[in-house]
């Protein structure tokens, strides 16, 4: 076994937790992260800018954290399926984080720049849960519990349709329910490797 399982354990609720703020901070927004209604998207900028900003922040550290975790969980498992998975999770997230502080940015341009850089951040977003979606396909195969596998498995399949988000509010609700079942799935692997390496 290469790499510290606490460590990896830690990044990955790390990851969590901050997903999770930044999605508490989004709720009274028009349309986040949604094709939907980019306008309303904008003017809920506005209206909270600390909102903005927490969001953008948290999303950023925390996809940080999940590209560590990913690293990590290639390291750990040891196989061709665990690669794959720490390989298209890990970049996507890193991607993502390229573009999570662009709504901090369109609230000083004017509002057509402004709706582009959230266009922006929301297509990135959507490579990240394409890649995603194949790195928990591929984490299900790497995953030993078979509870989890499954999660896995099924986490990955509803994040696939997410990739389209860009362009389809339908795909953007897909969120609902792929988000929380890959913050589960990580969840539960990162506890797996915090017990493995307790002393």
């Amino acid at each position: 076994m290469t790499g510290s399982p606490r460590a990896i354990g830690i990044s990955g609720l790390v990851g969590v937790v901050l997903n999770v703020v930044a999605v508490v901070a989004l709720q009274p927004f028009t349309s986040p992260y949604s094709p939907a209604d980019v306008p309303g998207w904008l003017a809920s900028c506005v209206e909270y800018p600390v909102r903005t900003a927490v969001s953008a922040f948290a999303f950023t550290f925390g996809l940080v954290a999940l590209a560590a975790f990913a690293l990590g969980f290639a390291l750990v498992r040891r196989s061709g399926a665990a690669v794959v998975a720490g390989a298209f999770i890990g970049f996507g997230a890193l991607l993502d984080a390229a573009g999570t502080t662009a709504p901090l940015v369109a609230l000083n341009t004017e509002p057509a720049l402004g709706q582009a850089f959230l266009r922006f951040t929301l297509l990135l977003d959507a490579t990240f849960n394409g890649c995603l979606g194949v790195g928990l396909i591929a984490a299900c195969v790497a995953t030993p519990d078979t509870r989890w596998r499954w999660l896995a498995l099924a986490a990955g399949l509803l994040s696939l349709p997410v990739a389209f988000q860009w362009a389809s509010p339908d795909a953007a609700r897909l969120l609902a329910l792929a988000g929380p079942a890959w913050l589960v799935w990580m969840t539960a692997t990162s506890l797996q490797l915090l017990r493995s390496d307790a002393p």
